[in-house]
């Protein structure tokens, strides 16, 4: 499914079923109107008519398959696109200098080396990491490394 974008893999999914159950009942007319007459009903009529529907038995399992996994796959990127909306809105939350401070502290800076390079005092710091675990629902720098992760 890689060879389609993403708004044509959608249609492809939505059609591959029905496709499969049109396809075989235009062939089960085709057998029983003009293939069943000519070959008289006889054995080689219903081995032709066995093979027809492993065929498309085989042909249903997989396009099932292919829709469970669709749908899979699609669950778990609507998940990742709600939590990345929910990380942008706490993102937004936060003040400029904020997210100074949580550049720095994704950098894995100590305070000190932090108060060094914004030339704040680590009081100031402390208030503004305190922010920063507030708005982002976090209790310490470890969470907040796991949530950008």
């Amino acid at each position: 499914m890689k060879f389609f974008p993403k708004a044509d893999q959608r249609h492809l999914h939505n059609i591959m079923l029905p496709s499969i159950a049109i396809i075989f009942i235009a062939s089960n007319y085709v057998i029983f109107i003009d293939v069943g007459p000519i070959l008289k009903w006889n054995i080689s009529f219903y081995r032709l008519y066995v093979l027809i529907l492993l065929g498309f038995s085989i042909s249903w399992v997989y396009a099932g398959a292919i829709n469970k996994e669709y749908k899979k796959s699609e669950a778990v990127v609507t998940e990742t696109d709600a939590a990345q909306t929910v990380l942008q809105a706490k993102l937004t939350s936060l003040s400029r200098k904020e997210r100074e401070v949580l550049q720095h502290i994704l950098q894995s800076k100590s305070n000190q080396q932090i108060c060094d390079e914004l030339h704040i005092s680590l009081s100031t710091l402390k208030t503004h990491i305190t922010n920063i675990y507030r708005k982002m629902q976090v209790s310490r720098r470890q969470e907040i490394m796991v949530l950008f992760g």
